[in-house]
């Protein structure tokens, strides 16, 4: 009959209607994840702010002996020698990172527990780089790596980790500018610059930059300071970590170790950051690159300073 006729074609009609809404939906969302990959593999998230996470405070290793003993370069064996003396500060870096990193792991296991890991994404996402930023330099730079590897990370948490590559909380200008003199064997800032910024401009993961005006020549520069206490936390995460891929190497899964070599990536990496570390070496890179790329008229490098520059402190043009 007629009127049963009309009936199943509407809720075809309904049905077929409904489908195609959640197609599109469906659509939109993968489009939407593709934009957000796309975008933070091109670094457009970005933050535009002056600094970030003003509200969180990096945590860093201080010893009494300061830098003495520790090298400079990357050598596993001397800092598994030096470090081995020093159980004391390997166990209070220890206990820092597991209260430090111990609030968003437990979030993460209720939010799997009540089946909110989609839900919650967002919101984990940003206590995940608060907590990266408050561990310090090594765990800036595993996280500024891990910000462009779709593979790993969701595009929502790649969109809130590209952040570290932008900027990060500032330390004090007192601590900064003693560093200056400190290593450039003066008594005040002032003999060295004209004038400097009583605030930096920007600040990343290993230091800072203020600008200031060179008082022997009056060039207007950009003064990198380097963070106290980076050497020996830096120093210290390498060792924990080398020490956890020597376990791992020895106790892990056979399928595990045969595809990832932990302690050769750490190695491969750690003698690059090192490199980072060393301003003396940055200087020497840019006097080379300007020197090679001297014949390109549309290519500016800025000049470096090696007179102003030790390997905590780097002046280059602004």
């Amino acid at each position: 009959p007629r009127p049963l006729t009309v009936r199943h074609s509407t809720s075809t009609s309904v049905s077929e209607m409904s489908r195609q809404m959640q197609e599109a939906r469906q659509a939109m969302a993968e489009n939407e994840e593709a934009n957000m990959v796309m975008q933070a593999l091109r670094g457009a998230n970005t933050n535009e702010n002056d600094f970030q996470d003003g509200d969180v405070r990096m945590q860093v290793v201080e010893m009494r002996a300061g830098e003495k003993g520790l090298p400079t370069t990357y050598q596993p064996e001397a800092l598994a020698e030096y470090f081995g003396q020093r159980p004391g500060a390997v166990l209070s870096r220890v206990v820092q990172v597991a209260t430090t990193s111990a609030g968003y792991l437990v979030g993460l296991a209720w939010d799997a527990a009540r089946g909110r890991l989609v839900e919650a994404e967002v919101e984990r996402a940003a206590q995940l780089r608060k907590t990266i930023v408050s561990l310090g330099p090594f765990f800036i730079k595993l996280g500024q790596a891990l910000s462009i590897r779709p593979d790993i990370l969701s595009p929502r948490a790649m969109v809130e980790l590209q952040q570290l590559c932008d900027k990060v909380p500032s330390f004090p200008s007192d601590l900064a500018f003693a560093t200056i003199c400190d290593e450039l064997g003066i008594a005040s800032v002032s003999e060295a610059f004209s004038e400097i910024t009583p605030e930096p401009v920007a600040a990343a993961s290993l230091g800072q930059v203020y600008r200031a005006t060179l008082r022997e020549s009056g060039d207007i520069v950009a003064v990198k300071v380097q963070r106290p206490f980076v050497l020996e936390t830096v120093s210290l995460d390498l060792y924990l970590f080398r020490q956890l891929g020597e376990f791992l190497r020895t106790f892990g899964p056979p399928a595990l170790v045969e595809r990832l070599d932990v302690v050769a990536l750490l190695d491969e990496f750690a003698s690059r950051f090192y490199g980072e570390l060393d301003y003396v070496v940055e200087c020497e890179n840019g006097i080379r690159v300007k020197e090679d790329m001297k014949n390109l008229p549309r290519v500016l490098i800025p000049g470096n300073y090696p007179k102003w520059t030790t390997r905590r402190v780097h002046v280059a043009e602004w």
